[in-house]
Order: C-alpha cells, then sequence, then structure tokens
C-alpha cells in the first residue's frame, strides 16, 4: 500500500503512463519510483504516434475544407494551421519524453531523496489541488470543444476529419499534466530550498557568536553543497527534461492564443457579454496555464537569491570560512538562469512578456492581412 506523501506525484505519472507518454510507474513494495518498460507502455505510445501522423494526413488533406465565411482566407488557413501544430508538437513533445524517460527517472528519484531527507516526510498540499484543478478544467475544456466544434464549426463536415481533431483535445490534456509533473517538482525543490535556507539561517545565527564551532562550519558548507546540488538538478537535468517541452507549449500557446482572439474578434455571437468572456477564458485557459507555468517557476529564482542574502550576515573574521562564503557568493553571482526553455530562455517572469509580444505580433499580422484582404475585395467588386 502506498504511503500518502507518495500520492503527490503518483496521478500524474499513471495518467501519463496510460497514454503512452514514458514508462515510469510507481513501486509500493520499494516505495519509490521506477522505469518499467513494458510491451503495453509502448504499445499505448505507437498507437498514440500512429494516430497523430493519421491526423496530420487527415488535416492536410481536408485542409479547405468548412472555413468559416466570417474570417479572411489567411485566419481559416492560420486556424487550420493551429490544429496541424498542435499535433506535430504533440508528436515530438511524446517522443521527447519517451527518449529522455531515463533521465526523468533520476530527477524524480533525486527529488524524492532529498524530499524524504530534508522534509522528513512532509505532505505538501500543491500538488493534489493542482491535479484536481488540471481535471476539473480538461473536463471543462474538452466539453466546450465537443459543443463548439462538433455542433456548430464541424456540424457540416465528414465524421473523419471530426474524428482527427481529437488530436488537438489530446495535446491540451497531456500537455497540462506534463506541466503539472514539472510544477509539482519545482514546488518540492522550492520547498527543499526553503527547509535549506531555514537550517543555514541558524548556522548564521550561531556562527555570529564570538565561539565558532567546526561542526557548525561543516554543517554550513553541507548546506552551500545542498544548495549547489539543487541547482544544478534544475539547470542541468530539469531544464533539460521539462525545459523543451515548456518551450512546445510557449510556442503553440502563442499561435493558438492569437488564432482564438482574431476568431472571437471577427466572429458575431448572440451570447451575452459575461457569457463570452466566460467561453474566451475556457478556449485559452492551456495559454493561462502555460503563462502560470512560466510565472511558478520564477519562485524557484527568487527562493534560490535568498540564500546570498542569509551568508552576508555572517560576519567576516579574515579566516577561511569568509573565503568559503565569498566564493559560494561569487560563484552565485556569475549563475547562469536557474530553469530555461531548453536554454532558449529563461523561465521567469519576462517569459509572460515573450509570450504576450508573441501573441500581439501574431495579432497584427492577421489583422493586417484581414484589412489587405478586404481591400481586394473592395476592388473587385468596383
Amino acid at each position: 500500500m502506498m504511503k500518502a506523501e507518495q500520492f503527490e506525484l503518483y496521478p500524474y505519472y499513471w495518467i501519463c503512463r496510460c497514454l503512452g507518454i514514458f514508462c515510469i510507474e510507481y513501486d509500493p513494495r520499494r516505495a519509490r519510483f521506477r522505469l518499467h518498460r513494458s510491451i503495453v507502455c509502448y504499445a499505448m505510445h505507437v498507437a498514440m504516434q500512429i494516430y497523430l501522423i493519421s491526423c496530420m494526413v487527415i488535416l492536410v488533406s481536408f485542409w479547405t475544407f468548412c472555413f468559416n465565411s466570417a474570417m479572411t482566407a489567411t485566419g481559416n488557413h492560420y486556424e487550420r494551421f493551429v490544429l496541424f501544430s498542435a499535433i506535430v508538437i504533440q508528436f515530438v513533445q511524446n517522443a521527447w519524453l519517451l527518449w529522455l524517460q531515463t533521465l526523468q527517472i533520476n530527477v524524480v528519484r533525486q527529488v524524492e531523496l532529498y524530499k524524504r531527507k530534508y522534509l522528513m516526510g512532509r505532505r505538501l498540499k500543491l500538488p493534489q489541488r493542482l491535479f484536481l484543478v488540471l481535471v476539473f478544467f480538461n473536463i471543462i475544456y474538452f466539453s466546450n470543444f465537443l459543443n463548439a466544434c462538433f455542433t456548430d464549426w464541424l456540424a457540416n463536415i465528414s465524421a473523419l476529419f471530426k474524428f482527427s481533431t481529437i488530436g488537438f483535445l489530446l495535446r491540451a490534456l497531456t500537455s497540462s499534466f506534463i506541466q503539472g509533473i514539472y510544477v509539482s517538482l519545482i514546488h518540492v525543490i522550492r520547498h527543499l530550498l526553503k527547509a535549506n535556507q531555514a537550517q543555514l539561517t541558524a548556522l548564521v545565527h550561531q556562527l555570529q557568536q564570538p565561539k565558532r564551532s567546526c561542526s557548525a562550519i561543516l554543517r554550513l558548507r553541507a548546506c552551500l553543497d545542498m544548495h549547489d546540488r539543487l541547482l544544478v538538478l534544475c539547470t542541468d537535468e530539469v531544464s533539460v527534461v521539462y525545459g523543451f517541452s515548456i518551450w512546445l507549449c510557449m510556442l503553440f500557446s502563442s499561435l493558438d492564443a492569437s488564432s482564438i482572439l482574431y476568431i472571437i474578434m471577427v466572429t458575431d455571437t448572440n451570447n451575452s457579454l459575461w457569457e463570452h468572456i466566460f467561453k474566451s477564458l475556457i478556449w485559452l485557459s492551456p495559454t493561462i496555464m502555460t503563462a502560470a507555468t512560466a510565472l511558478f517557476s520564477d519562485t524557484v529564482h527568487v527562493q534560490a537569491n535568498k540564500t546570498a542574502k542569509i551568508l552576508a550576515k555572517i560576519p567576516r573574521t579574515g579566516s577561511g570560512l569568509d573565503k568559503m562564503v565569498e566564493k559560494f557568493l561569487l560563484k552565485n553571482l556569475r549563475q547562469q538562469p536557474i530553469l530555461t526553455a531548453y536554454g532558449f530562455f529563461a523561465l521567469d517572469k519576462s517569459t509572460l512578456f515573450k509570450l504576450f509580444t508573441a501573441i500581439f505580433t501574431y495579432m497584427v499580422i492577421l489583422v493586417q492581412f484581414k484589412e489587405m484582404e478586404n481591400s481586394t475585395k473592395s476592388l473587385q467588386k468596383a
């Protein structure tokens, strides 16, 4: 029987394993996650990838079907390109996560080990609450998609094409739980940094006394080593495994959000203002979640920077302790971004600006093409 604290990550990995994303499962006998390469898991992965490839073929074959007359040709082609991009990005993301599942299980085991050792079996509430939120919003998003697309947008189109659009929903489902795993891991790492800094604060108070014990200095060194190990885990492993997936989510979110905003702008509806806003927020929920993921990553940067402020309180005496602290501070001043989107950019508050800038840029381009096409049609009629 699993311990209560193991339920924090277990639901995420269970869903991803059922979807064939990777072969990571929880072993209740050893009370740890393990990499269990089974034929069923790989069969699910192959089936998912084949389905996504078939969706790409169908979308290309039915590319001009069911174009919205309210939009320009550019808007229709852009909307179809967003659907196609969703499936391509999900195909790449699935292959990437399966390829790096060995590195991923190492990340999970290290985080679990540090959590048991330094958080003393503390049960974190955010992963479970986040899981319930993701389930709720996925149900709402799926219902809204099926209602809007299958009864309105795709009402008069081939059932084969309708079947292919489910790939768009799979992208939203899979990416949401992948981001959920990432946020949960980051949440644990932030608490590990916080617990480590609590020990540092107590040690600094001891080192401020006239007599310094050797044991306090050794514990201080251990705390600094722990800080470095957590940052290396984030920069070298977490950013590699999940950074590329987050970058793909950011890339698609900029396309998806601009397409949705463009459709809202050019399409007239009989809905009330609040109903219009509510449905718009549902459509934009994957983009909002991706932006929240980037914003949550910034909490690790903020927490890590507090270590330097704690060490600055240690009085200087010209001993070897001063050199150790100065070396640590100098190294952290030159510290590269802790969490990155596979090195493309840092995942922090500035990421939101980059995302909104990309959405605004795409919107401007779409509006310009819309005005050009309307002008061309007016000239042709004249």
